[in-house]
């Protein structure tokens, strides 16, 4: 048997302490099967992943962090999926790009009227990134719609609608910074991104033309605002009777 002086002459690579700090079950360490969860997937061969993670301030202690707003990331290795265990009563938001990319918002607070539901949303007004979040096993929305939300490819998203737009409003929205390419009919879109700073035009485009399956603005208000971007934000709030969602990065 190796001696403690010979195993710490032995050189260890930086992957092997990055996988302990990765580990494959993250969140509360008291969970049962039946308990919010959120598995962390991610495809990439060779992007980390790294996702900030918030807690309501009123969540209750059965969940993680028991109020506590700012939490410490969740990281998650190429090819790795980490299971995330939120328990009873979470409410936050997991934010791809370590805060920068989309935001993901989830609710397991279920529902006054009995039935169970999961609610969770995709938020891109700060950041996008190639991201998507849905239930674990391919179930629908409780009203029967698709269940995936954000993009697996934001930048392709973006293309697939950019030449529809006349080419004085594909130049408007590349001189803002927020899109890179060409113009024309047959013009290509490099690079898109986002944040709170990003104008009207902006969010116009992502939200109403490209339509990515995310809200760009809060939403519409009741009697107040009634715009079509308000409208279409409206339509990101989503519900599913399970309790196990999966976030994925691509």
């Amino acid at each position: 048997m190796r001696s403690f002086a010979t195993l710490a002459a032995v050189a260890i690579p930086f992957s092997f302490f990055s996988t302990i700090l990765a580990q494959d079950n993250q969140g509360v360490s008291n969970y049962g099967p039946d308990e919010p969860l959120i598995n962390l997937v991610n495809t990439s061969p060779s992007k980390t992943h790294v996702y900030k993670v918030e807690g309501n301030a009123d969540n209750p202690g059965t969940a993680y962090g028991a109020g506590d707003g700012s939490l410490p990331a969740a990281t998650v290795l190429p090819g790795q999926t980490v299971k995330f265990h939120l328990g009873p009563g979470f409410i936050g938001a997991f934010t791809a790009e370590n805060g920068e990319g989309s935001r993901f918002e989830v609710n397991f607070r279920g529902s006054s009227s009995g039935d169970y539901k999961t609610w969770y949303n995709t938020d891109m007004q700060f950041g996008m990134s190639n991201n998507t979040i849905g239930p674990a096993h391919g179930d629908k929305q409780i009203n029967g719609d698709e269940s995936l939300a954000g993009e697996q490819d934001c930048l392709a998203k973006a293309n697939s609608a950019w030449g529809s737009i006349p080419v004085d409003e594909q130049q408007e929205l590349l001189d803002t910074g927020y899109l890179e390419g060409t113009t024309g009919k047959d013009g290509v879109l490099t690079s898109v991104h986002m944040d709170k700073q990003a104008s009207d035009t902006v969010v116009d485009f992502f939200q109403n033309v490209a339509e990515l399956n995310a809200y760009l603005v809060p939403g519409s208000v009741p009697g107040k605002t009634t715009d079509k971007t308000g409208s279409k934000a409206d339509k990101h709030a989503w519900s599913v009777k399970t309790k196990e969602l999966t976030i994925t990065g691509y």
